[in-house]
């Protein structure tokens, strides 16, 4: 098993806006097996690649696509639309798709259709119930659980127990994967895990050193802000174990 190398919102370190055709192009360019994204809906219900939750001081909920690019065009970039995404990378490489919230599962499935196979994308959430819904939409679809949300309201210590010990979220959820943040990702969780026959895709990996420690762990994915040097350093470790 090779430890594949994703580009997270892009190659978002060497574009000059993640989340855009340009970062997703570049990540085309440099050979990443995965792109990553993530997927909002605004007010007139356009799937926008957008990751925050707000935009100019309003929830991306609250304004319509053409208020966002004429935010986004005072900074010098456009947002684009989920379809356009699809559409660029439909074929060209894998997309690693972020549901940011529940409510729109439907729609994107519909537009993931029209273009794809299910061997080119997976969908995933931090949100249990968004998993669980494209799951029961699609069984065929592949699904995993994020882990890592911040969090710090009463139910705090539940909520990360729920997240180191997450077998049984997966189960429920219907999901294929799991996708925490790097700090959980040590050796026993990676045992458990894929004894439970999940795999494990880390992220926001953006230290050689990490990625080293990692790829030596028998992780299944690392998601990188820098697919660039995440895939230098995939080469060397491999080359050197081969000798």
């Amino acid at each position: 098993m090779i430890t594949r190398i994703t580009a997270h919102r892009g190659a978002s370190y060497l574009a000059k806006h993640e989340n855009t055709l340009e970062s997703f192009q570049l990540a085309i360019d440099l050979k990443a097996d995965k792109v990553e994204f993530d997927v909002r809906r605004t007010s007139d219900r356009k799937l926008v690649i957008f990751h925050d939750s707000t935009f100019f001081d309003q929830p991306i909920s609250y304004q319509t696509y053409r208020e966002m690019q004429q935010h986004a065009a005072e900074e010098g970039y456009r947002i684009p639309l989920f379809e356009e995404v699809v559409k660029l990378c439909a074929g060209r490489i894998y997309m690693d798709i972020e549901i940011k919230e529940a409510g729109y599962e439907q729609e994107l499935i519909d537009i993931l259709h029209r273009y794809c196979k299910y061997t080119d994308y997976s969908i995933k959430s931090f949100e249990d119930p968004a998993v669980y819904h494209v799951k029961k939409l699609d069984p065929q679809i592949t699904t995993g659980l994020l882990l890592g949300k911040d969090r710090r309201d009463v139910g705090y210590l539940l909520f990360r127990f729920k997240e180191i010990f997450p077998v049984r979220r997966l189960r429920q959820a219907g999901c294929d994967f799991v996708s925490p943040y790097h700090f959980y990702a040590t050796p026993f969780f990676i045992f458990r895990m894929h004894r439970h026959h999940y795999p494990v895709q880390v992220w926001t990996v953006n230290k050689e050193k990490h990625v080293r420690k990692f790829l030596k762990r028998g992780v299944d994915e690392i998601i990188t802000d820098k697919p660039d040097m995440g895939l230098v350093v995939r080469r060397k470790y491999y080359h050197s174990r081969k000798k």
